[in-house]
């Protein structure tokens, strides 16, 4: 009964590693404006170096929300994400000369930010394809019976 199937995305980071879901984060840690707006231009100098190049940069920024999104998951879905948001991370400690608000094994935090809306549909397909799996295993292990 066991099946083999594939994310579409690099790691499960890349599920929920967004812009939005890393200013969500430091606007619960830091207070509004200069902090805010230093958090930013770390963000965007990190997106620009590792996500869309000085031509893409300034569409992704002006385009509506849903459009932004498409382009992020565009762009990234071959990316290390736990990498990008550690970095973020680390300079935004170095800027502010505090420590990492997340490292790399914290960074499961990051969910809590995330709108559930705009978790794509695939995460609940393998999610139950998982509990269907899990489902069927402890049937099996109880001789068929229903515990």
């Amino acid at each position: 009964g066991l099946r083999t199937v594939y994310w579409k995305r690099y790691e499960a980071e890349n599920y929920f590693i967004t812009p939005e879901a890393l200013r969500r984060h430091v606007a619960e840690h830091y207070e509004t404006g200069l902090f805010s707006a230093a958090a930013e231009e770390v963000l965007d100098a990190l997106i620009r170096e590792r996500v869309f190049d000085a031509r893409q940069f300034p569409a992704w920024k002006r385009a509506d929300a849903d459009t932004a999104q498409l382009l992020w998951d565009a762009r990234t879905e071959r990316l290390k994400l736990s990498e990008f948001a550690e970095e973020f991370f680390r300079r935004l400690g170095r800027r502010f000369g505090h420590p990492m608000l997340l490292r790399k094994g914290e960074l499961y935090r990051l969910i809590r930010r995330v709108e559930p809306a705009s978790i794509p549909p695939e995460v609940e397909h393998k999610l139950d394809l998982m509990q269907a799996f899990f489902n069927r295993s402890k049937h099996d292990a109880d001789g068929g019976h229903a515990g």
